[in-house]
């Protein structure tokens, strides 16, 4: 998950097919998407705009989402400078649009920094939606989200879908289990370590998950914000439940390798995180060790992909197109 504001301002401009300025005008609604220019905001917009919709995408860096202008389609994409923090840039993003679209959120050891952004910032998000007249809104939250959650990241997750339909009670809440795609970061990141060592270690071997596709995540929002979805709560999993050693297994078969597959005992896994979680880029934080912990994988009760007419797609009919490419390219792909 990218950190994906805390800067406000005003706006950048508008952009339609390879430029930027006027472009031909969508028939569509207007839309409203914080932390576009991320993994699962890239699918987004593009599908959006596909859809002839106007995407106004909301996010830190306007001048690093450019690439957004480029999409196909006969919508065509807005940039502002927003933050889910400062209500004046809020009000720009959400002024006029038909429907809003929440992705942003954190997982840092800085337990007020995430608190700020995942529980403050979707609250404020939501009421300043509401406020401007939004009729449809989504909020991105995460399987596992609960005020009972053992992690730090799971309670504000939890937090923050109770914030916001305190404020916009039709809003609604989408879950996904871990995403996969072929800029996850996920999937290449284990591949990339698969590439570099001739051993994978193996966090948290039992615990199961339920990977989903990030175009099966963005049409799930795409319909969560049409008219006759407003309350629903959806969990989004794929086809495939599957422990974390079953998934280091895949990984290996998809990227073409053959790794001696080591299991980290719980109590190394937290040593770990003490020693790793202090260095810049926290590649292994004690929360983290919480979350792996625990199976991420739909439960009964919430819709899910199907209530929305979705049929999930595979892992094997996406991941290994992207994982048998070399180090440089598993390594950009990771980093994107």
């Amino acid at each position: 998950m990218r950190t994906n504001f805390s800067v406000d301002g005003t706006g950048g401009g508008t952009g339609n097919g390879g430029g930027t300025g006027s472009g031909p005008r969508s028939v569509g609604r207007t839309v409203a998407v914080l932390g576009g220019g991320g993994f699962v905001g890239r699918e987004l917009v593009g599908r959006l705009v596909a859809s002839g919709h106007v995407v106004r995408v909301g996010s830190r860096n306007p001048e690093s989402d450019q690439a957004l202008a480029r999409f196909p389609g006969d919508g065509r994409v807005e940039f502002l400078k927003a933050s889910v923090n400062d209500a004046e840039s809020l009000e720009r993003l959400f002024n006029g649009a038909d429907a809003g679209i929440n992705l942003v959120s954190i997982m840092s050891p800085d337990v007020k920094a995430m608190h700020r952004v995942n529980v403050e910032g979707a609250r404020l998000a939501a009421l300043v939606a509401r406020q401007e007249g939004v009729e449809q809104y989504m909020h991105m939250s995460a399987i596992g989200a609960s005020l009972q959650s053992p992690g730090n990241y799971g309670r504000s997750k939890g937090l923050a879908e109770q914030a916001v339909r305190a404020v916009f009670p039709e809003a609604s809440l989408l879950r996904p289990s871990v995403i996969f795609g072929p800029e996850d970061s996920f999937f290449n990141m284990f591949a990339l370590m698969a590439k570099l060592s001739p051993v994978l270690p193996v966090f948290a071997p039992n615990t199961h998950f339920q990977p989903v596709y990030v175009g099966d995540v963005a049409k799930a929002a795409i319909a969560l914000v049409e008219p006759g979805h407003e309350g629903m709560t959806v969990e989004a999993g794929g086809p495939d439940v599957l422990t974390m050693k079953e998934l280091m297994e895949f990984v290996l078969e998809a990227s073409g390798r053959h790794r001696l597959l080591v299991p980290v005992p719980d109590c190394v896994a937290r040593m770990e995180a003490e020693i790793l979680e202090p260095l810049p880029g926290h590649l292994l934080t004690r929360d983290q060790v919480v979350m792996m912990g625990l199976d991420n994988v739909v439960q009964p009760g919430p819709d899910n992909l199907q209530s929305l007419g979705i049929t999930p797609t595979a892992m094997r009919s996406v991941v290994p197109d992207y994982l048998k490419g070399s180090i440089c390219e598993s390594w950009r792909r990771f980093r994107k």
